[in-house]
C-alpha cells in the first residue's frame, strides 16, 4: 500500500473495469483521509466518483510515464497486478518485445 500523500491531484491510478480488467484514471483533486469518494477522470475522458470506505480501498497508483514499457518489471515504482498487465501489454502489443525481465536470477 502506498502512502496517502501520493494520492494528489494529477496522480495516476488504476480502477477495476468489467471489460478491460483495469483502466487508468487521473485524480482530479487531492485525497484526504476520511473522504468517502475520489473524483477521477478515466482515460476516455469521463469523470467518475470512486468509493473509498477506508484507505485500504484506494486504487493502485500508476507508474510514471517514463517507466511505460520497461523491460525489467522490478524497476517499476509500483508493482501490482494492473502495473504488470499494462507493462506486458505495452511491451507485447506496442513494442513487439516478447521478452520481459523480472529481476536477477539468484542461483
Amino acid at each position: 500500500m502506498a502512502t496517502l500523500e501520493l494520492y494528489t491531484k494529477g496522480a495516476g491510478v488504476w480502477v477495476p473495469d468489467p471489460e478491460a480488467v483495469w483502466v487508468s484514471a487521473t485524480l482530479l483533486r487531492d485525497y484526504k483521509p476520511g473522504e468517502e469518494q475520489l473524483l477521477l477522470q478515466l482515460q476516455n475522458g469521463n469523470e467518475v466518483h470512486y468509493s473509498v470506505d477506508s484507505p485500504s480501498d484506494l486504487p493502485p497508483l500508476g507508474n510514471p510515464d517514463i517507466l511505460e514499457g520497461e523491460n525489467d518489471l522490478t524497476a517499476l515504482s509500483f508493482l501490482h497486478e494492473p502495473a504488470v498487465l499494462h507493462n506486458l501489454q505495452v511491451r507485447f502489443l506496442d513494442y513487439s518485445s516478447i521478452y520481459t525481465y523480472c529481476g536477477e536470477n539468484k542461483e
